[in-house]
């Protein structure tokens, strides 16, 4: 069986669906990805059993089949053709497949599309449309940070909540919490925790290109996204995501009013003295209206100096600096407010009006 089809828009497909292959598996199956050609539309399909991933090209063909092919050689031979059109020929018999483009011939063996696994979910029609520059700006301004231990179970995921007309995202690990708030349209009531890992991976294929929204659909142990060409099912946690309320609404009475990329490029400069074994630690000394920033180790010290319109008493803590340059690098806005209570208790980050969003990062005891 011939069919034919451009490299741009195979390459792309294989590009996307390749974000569900997994990365160390003893199945050789779910190392390939799952073609299936029907009606003059070739959709790609990969998977690791927790995600799965959705691509439709259009092909010049007039039969239906199915095989798998390895993922790894088929991307990296399609991504080095010489020219946009390709040839392609699928052998039932031999199981192979044949590509075929300018002067370059290949031949890749497949596997039988019957072992790849089947997922069988019932979608329904409740679905909510999100505009895709939302979902992106969410994930991106909360999913670094859940925590990346496993052991940490549901931390490791991301809570997705949809009510009054607003989508809150929310990430948390033992040391910090990151939340951040849309207004989207419609009366939609969601919460479910989503693998922080997977959802990011997902973003880096939700593109500026093509239709301007993305359906989201909620099923009892999964979300469904679509847009463009693709479809993402992905398998949430069950059980009850933490308390976050609880520990981020307690704000304190020290106020301090800064400008966001000053303290970022303090802060950055400040930890080419620290390491992981002193929890990154930089220390803030806030007098008047000044923040002194300190790193040190055996190599030397780092001072820096930040003014600053500060509310309430003066203070000294302890803050590791890869989560607060974690939590500047997402800020849009060019002044922050820094709330704390001592220097034993969280540092808030916030906007100077409203609640768009909101960072925790626990302190460092200070010797």
């Amino acid at each position: 069986m011939k069919f034919y089809c451009r490299k741009k828009d195979l390459n792309k497909a294989i590009s996307n669906v390749s974000h569900a292959v997994p990365i160390r598996t003893t199945s050789k199956i779910l190392e390939g990805i799952l073609v299936e050609i029907k009606d003059g539309l070739m959709t790609l399909t990969a998977t690791d059993t927790t995600i799965i991933i959705e691509s439709d090209i259009s092909v010049q063909s007039n039969e239906n089949i199915s095989f798998v092919v390895p993922a790894r050689l088929f991307s990296g031979i399609i991504s080095k053709l010489p020219e946009d059109e390709i040839m392609m020929e699928y052998s039932t018999e031999k199981e192979k497949l044949g590509i075929r483009s300018g002067g370059t011939k290949a031949d890749i063996i497949c596997f039988n599309s019957d072992d790849f696994p089947k997922m069988k979910i019932k979608e329904n029609e409740n679905f909510i449309t999100l505009k895709k520059e939302d979902v992106r700006k969410i994930i991106k301004k909360t999913a670094f940070s859940a925590s990346s231990d496993e052991f940490n179970g549901i931390l490791t995921g991301v809570l997705l909540k949809i009510e009054n007309g607003i989508m809150k995202m929310v990430g948390v690990d033992p040391f910090r919490i990151a939340t951040y708030n849309i207004e989207i349209e419609g009366d939609y009531e969601v919460s479910e925790v989503i693998p922080a890992k997977l959802i990011s991976d997902v973003s880096k294929i939700i593109s500026d290109e093509g239709e301007e929204y993305i359906t989201l659909e909620v099923l009892s142990k999964n979300v469904i996204l679509k847009f463009d060409n693709n479809k993402v099912v992905i398998n949430t946690f069950a059980g009850k995501y933490i308390d976050y309320e609880r520990i981020l609404n307690k704000d304190g009475d020290i106020n301090v009013r800064v400008k966001k990329d000053d303290l970022l490029m303090s802060i950055d400069r400040a930890s080419l003295l620290t390491s992981l074994q002193n929890n990154n630690l930089i220390r803030f000394n806030i007098e008047n209206n000044m923040i002194v920033i300190n790193s040190l180790n055996e190599e030397g010290n780092i001072e820096e100096k930040i003014e600053v319109i500060k509310d309430g008493e003066d203070i000294q803590i302890g803050l590791n600096s890869k989560y607060l340059k974690d939590v500047l690098s997402v800020i849009d806005e060019e002044e922050i407010i820094m709330n704390m209570k001592d220097s034993i208790s969280p540092c808030i980050i916030k906007p100077l009006k409203g609640e768009k969003y909101k960072y925790l990062i626990l302190p460092i005891r200070l010797n």
